[in-house]
């Protein structure tokens, strides 16, 4: 009788586990547990970023750029004069706020001029031909004139005495039941000042509108020093006067009012000072015509003069206030689009509990006979979202991007929506994480685009940013977290000749992210600790079965350094255990002519004493290989760098072994 050879079978309830993950493109993802993860995410990306075709990376190192400060900044900004691109920097000398700027990462020389600024708001500069504009919440508009590199301050203008209104003897025969009441401002060219106190009541017969060149009233005023204009308001009711006319180059300071000219209801006379320049948040320059706009914690949006920094009405300026007396806070002011497509100006104000609003504004114009009145036109935009945080709300493609407090939003265009702006949450995924940031201090992040990443530097459980969260919008809006990276401010700067520098402030130190001749996983000669991991592994759909890896493979990419690798695994008894490990450490063997081996001394030194370049040849690939102990219903892997010089890309983790669907996870 013959032998028969009994095949190895594998038994019914016996399942193989065989796991490939080699493309992490839903990168950092913390709102799912753990073991419904995607095997396409990862559930901890400290200090890596993902690169090539999703792969995840140890992130850039920061080096130094250029002279360091010795103060601490307060402010920083950039202008372009006769072709030469600098930065511009507000430190805290003293307790006074000074500027500083610098060219090609040079030495810093200070602007002439007063100089001298709270340093209680962080400063911000807005360029606008040879003028560089100076903000901070807390000082006056000022700028600074490129041509001398000094700066140059308002000079504010005195309230005016009430002026006298005398109507012609037309108007005041018979019965007069009709009051009128004028006031006037003072204008220079940065604003305008608080309103006079109203005239004496102008007691008439006749209606104004119904007012002729013999029927009229005289208005007279007293001069103010420094004033290059002055505009007149005019009304029934002395609260709420509204702007008749503005005149400047006069002769004799009167004006004869005749009722010809509609009163502008759109705008009413000013309780406030603007001509030693307001005190802006935000500004915004329109490129298109050099147009400055300014937003104040007052919820008012100014307006300049197109191509000047004059915001009195007088030559076309102004400003109108947005939610007035309501529960936003204007703070944000940039140039966008409708949904249309039309440009517009577009503010945010903050809300409460992750609310704001959006605005459009435009300048419209109503006719009353021959007159022409222009006006700021604000239109709420669609959507209950604002920006939290000014210096973190980032344009890119066709989209605003910026934290709301409670997620990060974009705003911009969607095919499936026509003709209005789409608003989007871009957190769904790391939901937690939003949740830890500090809400009250979430006004000095800061954010910046740089090959379509969007970075955010952010305030997370404390009063100071912290970390560094970045937007991978080439890889549909994933996100990658967290560095742990203390930056007040990050930006972009092209030196001289064409190198961008991607900059962030770190205490009192400018530091740059570059892989380009530096130590990696360090930030100035320190280590960092990097760890991607991922949390968890299970072999069934409803990952309750228990299995035995045998074999679990991590193909590592150009590696550097010392590289740990740990996994853990889930008993049936629901306790965590060790279940193995494996360290990467550079391996390297000596090559050349003119090496050791030829230099020992007689009768090996067979050349000379003098040992060469010593070149080394390391791996370009390496697979480390754990042999996971135990029987366990769900695996977690972490790789680990802790000392300076390590880096990898990890290229694969390839688990296998073999499930078994009559055993269930009990968790007693």
């Amino acid at each position: 009788m013959p032998y028969e050879m009994k095949s190895k079978r594998t038994k019914k309830h016996q399942v193989p586990i065989d796991i490939h993950q080699n493309d992490f493109r839903l990168a950092y993802v913390s709102t799912v547990a753990n073991s419904r993860r995607n095997q396409k995410s990862l559930s901890d990306m400290t200090n890596m970023e993902l690169v090539q075709d999703n792969i995840p990376r140890p992130r850039p190192p920061l080096v130094l750029y250029g002279t360091q400060p010795a103060y601490t900044i307060v402010g920083r900004g950039s202008y372009k004069y006769n072709g030469v691109r600098g930065q511009l920097f507000m430190f805290n000398v003293s307790g006074t706020g000074k500027i500083y700027y610098q060219v090609d990462g040079g030495a810093y020389t200070a602007i002439t001029g007063t100089n001298s600024y709270s340093i209680l708001g962080w400063a911000g500069f807005r360029q606008s031909k040879s003028r560089v504009y100076v903000y901070n919440s807390t000082n006056n508009l000022s700028y600074i004139d490129l041509s001398t590199m000094a700066t140059v301050e308002y000079t504010s203008l005195a309230t005016p005495a009430a002026p006298t209104g005398t109507p012609a003897a037309g108007l005041i025969s018979g019965t007069r039941s009709l009051n009128y009441y004028y006031k006037v401002t003072a204008n220079n060219a940065v604003g305008e000042s608080t309103a006079s106190s109203a005239s004496a009541a102008v007691n008439v017969n006749t209606p104004r509108d119904s007012w002729t060149a013999t029927n009229s009233t005289v208005v007279t005023w007293s001069a103010v020093v420094g004033a290059t204009s002055y505009t007149l308001y005019c009304g029934d009711d002395t609260n709420h006067l509204q702007e008749l006319t503005t005149l400047a180059n006069l002769a004799s300071l009167s004006y004869t009012d005749d009722g010809s000219i509609t009163l502008n209801p759109f705008k009413e006379a000013p309780a406030s000072n603007s001509t030693q320049g307001a005190v802006f948040t935000w500004m915004y320059v329109d490129t298109r015509n050099s147009q400055l706009f300014g937003v104040t914690a007052t919820n008012q949006l100014y307006y300049s003069a197109p191509g000047t920094g004059d915001f009195s009405s007088l030559n076309g300026g102004g400003y109108t206030t947005i939610d007035e007396g309501g529960d936003t806070v204007l703070n944000f002011v940039d140039g966008f689009r409708t949904g249309k497509g039309d440009p517009v100006i577009t503010t945010s104000s903050r809300g409460a509990a992750g609310k704001g609003k959006l605005n459009h504004t435009t300048f419209d114009s109503v006719t009353y006979g021959t007159q022409i009145i222009y006006f700021p036109n604000v239109v709420e935009a669609n959507g209950q979202s604002g920006t939290y945080a000014p210096r973190a709300t980032v344009k890119s493609g066709d989209s605003l991007i910026y934290p709301t407090g409670d997620s990060f939003k974009s705003t911009g265009t969607s095919q499936n929506i026509v003709n209005i702006l789409d608003t989007k949450t871009l957190t769904s995924g790391i939901i937690d994480d939003v949740n830890s940031i500090s809400l009250a201090s979430l006004d000095k992040a800061a954010g910046i685009e740089y090959q379509d990443k969007v970075y955010f530097c952010l305030p997370v459980g404390g009063t100071e940013n912290s970390e560094i969260w970045y937007l991978d919008r080439a890889r549909k809006d994933v996100w990658i977290l967290r560095w742990p990276i203390a930056a007040k401010d990050i930006w972009l700067y092209e030196d001289s000749t064409g190198l961008t520098h991607l900059c962030v402030i770190v205490g009192s130190s400018i530091l740059e992210f570059t892989r380009a001749g530096s130590s990696t996983t360090s930030d100035n000669g320190v280590a960092w600790s990097s760890r991607c991991a991922f949390s968890s592994l299970v072999w069934d759909k409803d990952g309750i079965t228990l299995g035995n890896i045998h074999n679990q493979f991590f193909k590592l990419l150009v590696p550097k350094g010392t590289i740990q690798i740990n996994t853990y695994g889930l008993t049936k008894r629901g306790s965590t255990t060790d279940t193995g490990s494996d360290t990467f450490t550079a391996l390297v063997s000596f090559t050349g002519y003119d090496i050791w081996d030829y230099d020992s001394g007689l009768p090996s030194n067979w050349y000379d004493a003098d040992p060469g370049d010593i070149d080394i040849i390391g791996k370009s690939i390496a697979v480390l290989h754990i042999k996971p102990k135990g029987l366990i219903n769900q695996e977690d892997w972490e790789i680990l760098t802790t000392d300076i010089n390590c880096d990898y890309m990890l290229s694969s983790v390839s688990t296998r072994g073999m499930s078994n669907t009559d055993l269930v996870y009990q968790g007693i």
